[in-house]
């Protein structure tokens, strides 16, 4: 905070929004915050800005605030958003945006919401919209945005008085926060399924161990806020080990990468070039949608056995209301290889991919070692993914073949690929990561160094596939 009162922006479309901005200014400087309000508008300029429109065009050379007012609606959305989005930058780094709010329909929230996606993780964001009870992914993205409804998206009356109110002064507080962190230690990343989650935890300790705390991103589009701190430095090595959005993206599922976040996944860590540790956990399966929300096609794909349900049914495996369980064909697998091969290639740090032959998740487990610990209970069959390999069926399918493309694929000169006869829920999965990942962190990594790892690692050359 650059003063004893935080700078608050209130931003939003003051020509047709005037009142409601100019209320948020006043509530904000009644409860001990400076207002600085910030205009957006789409269709004319007003005088009582502090930021007018024509200002904030000027930041991405826009001269003529006309020519986006006649401009068709969704051209002057992206146009205004953008130069939103770097005048807020711009206030930032002058230490004149301690926080922003807004309140807003359907426009002005897809306006505003570009603006606050623009700003550092941490910073005060409230959204005030009657949205709120859509789906508001393609608005909040992959940033700390709060978003509630204010009941209205206009006019002040007995309800939107208190609730709006509620917001300017929990945006103020929020600023007040001091933007310190006790006992800082260097930060590291793993991601994570409910089912390998067991793995996480071993891994998490490991970190924890060592003196260093551990950050655990959820595949459920999280990823993307994890790949957005390694490029801001704040966290310094990673267990990808569960990159399940890849999966999830591939048949736009609701729990893919936000469509709105403009960064590409499995890129950070190579182009920084910080330690990482790289697996397939949860590629044996995508989180879909619910059943009532499952795509015909993809329903028609387990019927035609083009997908392998659960033992032999026609249906996908229901892991909740919310989840359902979809399945990647062979070919997927190899186009999964094929986009991770290219992103890994281009690494500038260290690098390894560890694939664990025998499964990839809990759902991905032979009867043979599947335990209620480990995530599928005995006495249930085979996980409801499992599928062994004719050749090798104490192995995965998917496991053989991602083998032999990354082996072809990946560049040896650059990414250590190693394959192991365990599962990814092993401990021999999490130490042989941890081993890896500690020797990077130290400098005493190579490639070629983990081939003689007792038992644990195969040698391609031995293997048919």
């Amino acid at each position: 905070m650059s003063g004893e009162r935080p700078v608050i922006v209130c931003a939003g479309m003051c020509n047709t929004k005037g009142n409601e901005i100019r209320f948020l200014a006043e509530k904000v400087r009644g409860f001990g915050g400076d207002p600085l309000i910030l205009d957006l508008s789409l269709g004319a300029s007003v005088d009582f800005a502090d930021i007018p429109v024509r200002e904030v065009l000027a930041a991405v050379g826009v001269e003529q605030a006309s020519t986006v007012f006649t401009a068709p609606r969704s051209e002057a959305i992206e146009t205004v958003g953008a130069a939103g989005a770097a005048m807020a930058q711009r206030l930032v780094e002058e230490g004149r945006l301690d926080g922003i709010i807004s309140w807003a329909g359907s426009v002005g929230t897809t306006t505003v919401t570009r603006v606050m996606r623009a700003l550092p993780f941490g910073v005060p964001k409230i959204m005030l919209t009657d949205m709120a009870s859509a789906d508001v992914s393609m608005w909040l993205g992959n940033k700390d945005i709060f978003i509630a409804s204010p009941t209205a998206e206009q006019g002040i009356n007995a309800v939107t008085y208190r609730i709006v109110s509620n917001a300017c002064a929990a945006v103020v507080a929020m600023a007040k926060v001091p933007n310190e962190a006790p006992d800082v230690k260097p930060l590291a990343a793993v991601t994570s399924y409910g089912t390998t989650t067991p793995t996480q935890l071993h891994i998490t300790r490991f970190f924890e161990s060592k003196g260093w705390d551990c950050g655990t991103f959820h595949a459920v589009g999280v990823g993307a806020t994890m790949e957005d701190l390694i490029r801001s430095g704040v966290i310094t090595a990673v267990v990808d080990m569960t990159p399940g959005e890849l999966t999830n993206n591939m048949y736009d599922s609701f729990y893919g990468i936000p469509k709105t976040w403009d960064g590409e996944r499995m890129t950070a860590a190579s182009d920084v070039g910080i330690p990482q540790v790289v697996a397939p956990g949860g590629l044996d399966q995508a989180a879909y949608n619910g059943m009532a929300q499952f795509a015909p096609e993809y329903l028609e794909d387990f019927r035609t056995g083009k997908r392998r349900g659960p033992h032999g049914s026609d249906k996908p495996y229901v892991h909740n209301e919310g989840v359902t369980i979809m399945v990647p064909t062979l070919d997927e697998i190899v186009e999964l290889s094929a986009y991770m091969a290219e992103r890994l290639n281009r690494t500038t740090g260290p690098t390894c991919f560890i694939i664990p032959m025998r499964g990839w998740s809990a759902y991905d487990q032979s009867e043979e070692i599947a335990t209620r610990d480990r995530g599928w209970a005995e006495g249930n069959g085979d996980g409801p993914v499992w599928e062994p390999d004719e050749k090798y069926p104490r192995w995965s399918r998917r496991a053989t073949l991602m083998w032999k493309e990354l082996h072809e694929r990946l560049d040896p000169e650059k990414v250590d690929l190693i394959a192991i006869d365990h599962h990814i829920l092993d401990e021999e999965f999490s130490e042989l990561a941890e081993t890896i990942v500690w020797d990077m962190i130290n400098g005493d990594w190579r490639i070629g160094k983990y081939e003689d790892v007792g038992d644990k690692v195969l040698d391609f050359e031995d293997y048919d596939l």
